[in-house]
């Protein structure tokens, strides 16, 4: 994520949302579609830039049977994720200004019903223990590290879904399109 992040690093909002269908996806966001822009993430950063208050998302394909969301102007438990439909959700917020990382939010059928984090010692409690097998090896420790914290959150949902945020993620072309505010 520091590696390729043009800035991510002061804050990211993920989205692992458990469809193929960019089309439907963009549907329930309610994003204006003459928005659409094909670009780059540092395109797409660069856009949002100075947009405080608004609602981008720049999104594309993630792995087999899942597509990822980087959300601008969101907050967690927003109506817009909570509108994705009937499928698993991911969220994961930080905000490293002000030192804020939030719990790995899963979401069902648009409502919260737990959390994946992982927990902070190996093989301990987790809120959503069918989940637990895909935390082995990374326990989020006593001490509380904002950058270390997000990396094992990142590897849990990436565990999950198949797919880490990698290089190619980074590098990659995907649609950003606007939500404009009287949609949410």
């Amino acid at each position: 994520m520091l590696e390729h992040g043009h800035g991510l690093q002061n804050g990211f909002h993920g989205l692992w949302v458990e469809s193929d269908d960019l089309n439907e996806l963009s549907r329930l966001l309610r994003v204006d579609p003459d928005s659409r822009r094909q670009c780059d993430l540092e395109t797409a950063l660069g856009m949002y830039e100075g947009q405080w208050g608004k609602a981008d998302v720049w999104m594309g394909p993630h792995a087999p049977g899942w597509t990822h969301i980087l959300a601008f102007g969101l907050y967690p438990g927003h109506p817009a994720v909570l509108g994705l439909g009937p499928r698993r959700v991911f969220e994961i917020f930080c905000c490293e200004e002000l030192g804020k990382l939030d719990p790995v939010r899963l979401y069902e059928d648009g409502r919260q019903v737990g959390d994946i984090t992982p927990p902070y010692r190996e093989g301990g409690v987790m809120e959503s223990p069918e989940y637990l097998p895909y935390t082995r090896g990374l326990a989020l420790g006593d001490t509380r590290n904002l950058k270390r914290d997000l990396h094992l959150m990142m590897c849990v949902a990436g565990r999950i879904t198949g797919r880490f945020l990698d290089r190619d993620w980074f590098t990659s072309s995907r649609p950003f399109y606007r939500i404009p505010e009287e949609r949410w």
